[in-house]
């Protein structure tokens, strides 16, 4: 993978995977279309015209894929229409840039988390443990995580929030 495309694929990754998610519903699936976008991706990026905005190109690609993927699960009674589709495509389009802001503060936001917050949360979100698992790996009861990780989602979603608004006024 060339730098370029690893500078995209870093900068757009978690828009295109808000966009995915939102329309598969489940983690494997949404890994395995997103699996699928960033190989058209890096077979496609000789066509890219770099003078226009990535996003929006891999945004395309996305949309082609998801309906792809869609078109597999037709028989499901879970799957989105075409028109679904393309509005959530619209809006991660549309909130791309808000999400790359909240992404900026969550990283800074995580460090202020003790690191025992932290491995909870990666456990969780992350490795995609249960919080049962995650309990018996930590030696620690069910309601002790479930604790835990409410209150460190709402200091981030604090932390954010506070970060967002302070970066608002300075702007302004």
């Amino acid at each position: 993978m060339n730098e370029t495309l690893l500078r995209h694929y870093v900068n757009e990754d978690a828009v295109v995977r808000a966009y995915v998610r939102s329309c598969t519903m489940g983690h494997r699936e949404t890994d395995d279309v997103l699996q699928e976008i960033w190989k058209v991706v890096c077979v496609k990026i000789g066509q890219y015209d770099e003078s226009r905005p990535f996003r929006a190109w891999v945004m395309g690609i996305a949309r082609m894929q998801v309906l792809k993927w869609r078109q597999t699960q037709a028989r499901s009674r879970e799957v989105l229409s075409p028109e679904t589709i393309e509005l959530f495509a619209e809006t991660a389009m549309e909130h791309g840039d808000e999400l790359d802001f909240r992404r900026q503060h969550l990283r800074e936001c995580l460090s202020r988390i003790p690191a025992l917050g932290r491995q909870i949360m990666r456990l969780k979100y992350f490795d995609g443990l249960t919080i049962a698992t995650i309990g018996l790996q930590m030696k620690k009861s069910t309601a002790a995580i479930e604790m835990a990780l409410v209150r460190f989602r709402r200091f981030l979603r604090a932390c954010i929030e506070k970060q967002l608004v302070e970066e608002r006024l300075s702007t302004s």
